[in-house]
């Protein structure tokens, strides 16, 4: 098939959703299939980029507009792309704060029926509005509303063929006609396995990402991991990969106090290649996710892919919140869980059954129960 993506940015490593989107796209070209990506409102260049990205060294063809242009300018350029490249299918990875600062794109359904009159659509859903979930006061539950009035003008504008999400609270609220789930896969590729070097006898935990503002969670984490060390007689490390987001101070304050400040380190910004290395070597990943939004993270899925066992917020569910019969469920933790021996398992190549499950809800195929394939 031949399948162009829309994305917000396509700017490497500062952009979740613009990562992930190259990295199916390279899955799908070494499957012999023809794809290209649009990045519509890149904010990390100045000037119109035509050329490609690689990405499992795979050369992905990308064109790249800056959003300092125009919008109307922005989407001229994407519909002249579009024209040439002629696609089976344009798939839109949407989230909100992608397409405008305030996740309120208000001409953008009008804008994207603009790009082609005889388009197949299918729309990823990343996310969809703010107070959707946890706390909301008045002032978020007023603008979550008009994103949820926004997201519900453009499936009707565009009436696409196939809608698709990754978690289960968001199909139930998209309530739409047909919404398939699609799991996430990880935004970081498994490096060569490390050596024995640089190891130590240190039980290593790493935070990947941005802290939330929910730091008494964090700080239940971080008791976990205080138990886990004084059973096993181990000292904890955390590493911290990532810039942390507003949040960091304060978090790794709480961590130092209870592991030591020369315990908690803090990497910083990072390659890919760098956080996998991390990932590798460590003994367990903390996420900022609950188990209703973990399968939304990508920082989860790339510490679960790589073998590690996850550390959520909150307590153990009663029940699934999913909606997907999700492969890493026995290496989910939980801070009320008893603190017992952690088992890490092999790395896994997850996007190729991603990307199967992706192809499949754009032909309308059934498909099985997913099948890990371990990394060789």
């Amino acid at each position: 098939m031949k399948i162009i993506f829309l994305c917000g940015s396509l700017e490497p490593g500062r952009d979740g959703v613009g990562d992930y989107t190259r990295r199916l796209a390279s899955e799908l070209i070494r499957k012999q299939h023809d794809v290209a990506i649009v990045a519509l409102n890149d904010r990390k260049l100045q000037s119109l980029y035509l050329g490609t990205q690689v990405s499992n060294e795979i050369s992905v063809p990308v064109l790249r507009i800056p959003s300092s242009m125009t919008e109307r300018k922005r989407f001229d350029y994407a519909r002249d792309y579009i024209s040439q490249f002629a696609p089976d299918w344009v798939s839109l990875q949407y989230v909100p704060f992608s397409f405008e600062k305030r996740g309120l794109p208000v001409l953008f359904n009008s804008r994207l029926k603009s790009l082609g009159a005889n388009i197949k659509w299918h729309i990823m859903f990343h996310e969809l509005w703010v107070g959707l979930y946890g706390y909301s006061d008045f002032r978020l539950k007023v603008h979550g509303f008009m994103q949820k009035v926004l997201i519900r003008q453009m499936l009707l504008t565009l009436k696409p063929e196939s809608v698709t999400t990754s978690i289960g609270i968001y199909k139930k609220n998209l309530d739409w006609k047909d919404v398939s789930l699609i799991p996430l896969f990880s935004n970081i590729p498994i490096t060569s396995m490390p050596t024995a070097e640089g190891k130590s006898d240190n039980l290593t935990a790493i935070h990947f990402g941005s802290f939330t503002g929910a730091l008494d969670e964090f700080r239940k984490q971080v008791a976990f991991l205080t138990a886990i060390g004084e059973k096993t007689g181990r000292t904890i490390c955390l590493k911290i990969l990532g810039d942390g987001g507003t949040h960091k101070e304060k978090a790794m304050d709480i961590s130092k106090q209870a592991l030591g400040e020369k315990n908690v380190i803090d990497c910083g910004f990072l390659t890919a290649d760098d956080v996998s290395n991390h990932m590798l070597q460590a003994d367990i990943g903390i996420s900022r996710a609950d188990y209703a939004l973990f399968g939304k993270s990508g920082s989860s899925m790339a510490m679960l892919e790589h073998g590690l066992p996850v550390l959520l917020r909150g307590e153990r569910p009663d029940d699934d919140m999913t909606g997907l019969d999700f492969p890493f469920k026995e290496q989910l933790v939980y801070a009320d869980d008893d603190a017992g021996k952690l088992k890490k398992k092999e790395p896994v190549y997850f996007v190729n059954q991603v990307s199967e499950i992706f192809l499949d809800s754009l032909q309308e195929k059934p498909h099985g129960n997913l099948v890990l394939v371990t990394r060789q």
